[in-house]
Parts: C-alpha cells; sequence; structure tokens
C-alpha cells in the first residue's frame, strides 16, 4: 500500500512539473510579438532571399541576392548587378553594387500585408563602361572628383510594403520597395552651385525582394 502511495505522489508530482514547462514555455511564444520572431535561416553562405530593382544609379535593371542578419533580422546587405543599355548613343554600363541597410519592424497594415516604414542604408557601384574612369582622370582638374568616375556612394531612405505566404516546405515572404536616392557626386554638385535644388540631385527606385 505504501509503495503504491508512494507511486501515486511521483506521478502527480511529475505532471504537475510537464504542465509548469508547458505553461512557461506558451508565456513565452505569446510574450514574443510575431514581427519579433526571426525568419527561418539557410545556412550562412546561401542567401536569404533574391532581390530585382528598377533605377537608383545601379543601372535600368538591376538583380542579385540578400542576407538577412542582426537583431530580428532587420539589417540586410545586397549584391546586385545592373545594366543600363546604350540604345546606340553610348555605350552599355555594368555596375557592380553591395547595400547595406537597416529596416525597421515591419507593422500590420491590412489584410495579411505588413509595412516597414524605414529603410535607410547606402550601397557602393562600381560601374564598368567607356565614359567612366576606374582612376583618377587626368582631364579634369586636382580635387574635381573626390575619387574615380566608376565608384559612386549612394545613400538612401525608403519603405516597403510586404507579406507572409505559404511555401513548398516553409513559409515564404514577398516584399514591395521603393528608395529615393542619391550620389556623392550629386551631392558635391549641390554643395558646389547653389543654384541645384534638392529635387535635382534625387532619384526614386523601385524593387522586389522574394525570401529563398
Amino acid at each position: 500500500m505504501r509503495h503504491l502511495y508512494v507511486y501515486c505522489l511521483f506521478c502527480c508530482l511529475l505532471f504537475s512539473t510537464s504542465a509548469t514547462w508547458a505553461q512557461e514555455a506558451a508565456d513565452t511564444t505569446r510574450q514574443i510579438p510575431s514581427d519579433k520572431i526571426d525568419r527561418p535561416k539557410n545556412k550562412w553562405y546561401a542567401p536569404d532571399y533574391a532581390v530585382v530593382q528598377h533605377a537608383g544609379l545601379i543601372g535600368i535593371l538591376a538583380a542579385g541576392v540578400g542576407y538577412d542578419f542582426g537583431k530580428h533580422d532587420r539589417t540586410n546587405a545586397e549584391l546586385l548587378y545592373g545594366f543600363t543599355p546604350g540604345y546606340g548613343i553610348k555605350h552599355t554600363t555594368h555596375t557592380f553594387t553591395t547595400k547595406i541597410y537597416y529596416q525597421s519592424h515591419p507593422k500590420p497594415l491590412f489584410h495579411d500585408f505588413q509595412i516597414s516604414w524605414i529603410k535607410a542604408g547606402a550601397g557602393i557601384s562600381m560601374t564598368i563602361g567607356e565614359q567612366f574612369e576606374t582612376f583618377f582622370p587626368q582631364k579634369y582638374p586636382e580635387g574635381y572628383y573626390i575619387w574615380p568616375t566608376a565608384t559612386r556612394i549612394l545613400p538612401f531612405v525608403g519603405s516597403s510594403l510586404g507579406r507572409e505566404f505559404k511555401g513548398r516546405n516553409r513559409p515564404k515572404y514577398a516584399e514591395f520597395y521603393y528608395e529615393i536616392g542619391t550620389s556623392d557626386v550629386m551631392i558635391v554638385d549641390k554643395y558646389r552651385n547653389k543654384g541645384i535644388s534638392i529635387p535635382d540631385i534625387l532619384n526614386l527606385a523601385i524593387g522586389l525582394r522574394l525570401s529563398l
């Protein structure tokens, strides 16, 4: 009889402990907002998403891959190749760009769509074409360009709108974005020439990201 009593007491303790652990796990899950849960990650060397972009001083059309990192995957790095056709007037140019930017936590907007109000960062591009100089051109006076014309620094700000949808093995995420940006050369031109207005040095880019 005593053994039966001890056995029942042991079962009660085990059940109570299991229930407590389950409750704590459920509470922890509820405490984490859905917009702060990290997306499933690929292996460290595999891109997290593909991206395609129109305009933005990196080609009339550019495409590449990107990586999410940082707290809650809010920091991003992208590698893109873009081109601008010559249209018979000038030679086609090829642009290679690296972008790094921060994107705010997405907030519910309507239905299943979420919006990230703030997207800010910068890119550095290298353009290959006959009208671009990899080294300082001799025909310009010293100090006219702060670095070779083939290299550009491209700061930008923007926003993005996206939603999650079903994938074959795990949820996928698609995102449309816009960016308003400029370049180092345009900023210097605005500083040197007061007749240039701020809208004159800005450009608009639109793009699409799709998780892999």
